[in-house]
Formats: structure tokens, sequence, C-alpha cells
């Protein structure tokens, strides 16, 4: 999916340990794909998150990185980094900002979060190591990936609609050499 939004370079984030940042400092690549978490803490998304880092070797290959933006929990992407080995970026947006700028990412699951789907991609995360982590206020935010170039605009996009809707990693890599 394509779309016309983009993201103010100058936008301020925060780092886990709450340095700000602008987020134009990340876009140093011809493309980089950002995983919208719903929280750092949300098992789908922590498991999607690792899978991303584990190909950003992949992305850079193809002139494109890869960062993570959440609204929430500092301990738990500081978490994920120590526990998990996750080395790009994870940032931090509590206000929702970068989500107000690109086109169906700041609308609540709703009803989507009833979606039996999303339990089992819970369940499936559990079967796979993932733990559980303290629920924040974001959790009723949709999980997501756009890939943004280097200006910000969001030049591809995969909005979920329920918990644990992320597209396919390799979806994510062929876009990115589709865009290339």
């Amino acid at each position: 999916m394509t779309s016309q939004s983009a993201v103010p370079l100058d936008l301020i984030l925060a780092t886990p340990d709450g340095a700000p940042v602008k987020l134009g400092e990340h876009l140093d690549q011809k493309f980089t794909a950002v995983q919208l978490v719903r929280y750092f803490g949300c098992l789908p998304c922590q498991e999607w998150l690792v899978d991303l880092n584990a190909v950003s070797g992949t992305l850079a290959e193809h002139g494109a990185g890869a960062i993570a933006i959440g609204g929430s929990a500092d301990y738990q992407a500081t978490y994920l980094r120590e526990e998990r080995g996750v080395k790009i970026p994870l940032l931090l947006d509590p206000e929702q900002a970068f989500r107000q700028h690109v086109e169906g990412a700041a609308k609540p699951l709703g009803w989507g979060m009833a979606n039996p789907k999303g339990a089992a991609a819970y369940v499936g995360s559990l079967a796979k190591g993932f733990r559980p982590q303290k629920i924040t206020r974001d959790t009723v935010r949709s999980p997501g990936v756009v890939i943004l170039d280097q200006s910000g605009a969001v030049v591809w996009s995969y909005i979920g609609t329920r918990i644990g809707d992320y597209p396919p990693v390799p979806d994510v890599l062929a876009a990115v050499a589709r865009l290339g």
C-alpha cells in the first residue's frame, strides 16, 4: 500500500534513556522501515521487532534502515535491547505525534481488540518464548509498518486492524527492493 502522508523531519522523539532525538536523524538511508509498536511490551510487537532487527543487514543491502517507534514504555524498550539483543533504534513517542502524520495510524483498534486472531498472535508469541510485560495505556493502538524516504514521506504503509497484525517481514523487504 502507498500513501501520500509525510512525517516532519524535526519531529522530536526520545530514546529509551530519555534523550530527545529528531526523526530526521534516523532517516540516514534512502529508505527507513518503521515499525509502529502498540507498546514495547506487546508480545506480537516484540516478536515482529526481533524479526525486523534480524533482517536489518538485508535492509541495509537495499539502502534501507530500520527503527521502531512506540508510545511507551522506556523500560520495555530497554529490556528488548538488553535481553533480546535488538540493535535497531527504539524510539518513544508518548504523544503519538508520529502516528498523527501517517494515514490511518492514529485510529484506535476499537473492536479489532476483540478479534480472536489477536489472541492467537499472543499465544503464538508465548510459544516462541516471548513473555508478557506490563500493559500500558497504548494497548489500543494499531500495529503497523511504514517505509519513509529521507524527506519523511510515507512511500509504503501497512496499518493493522487487530493485535499482532503486521505484514510478513519478507513483504517489507520486497517493498524496499521495489522502491530502491
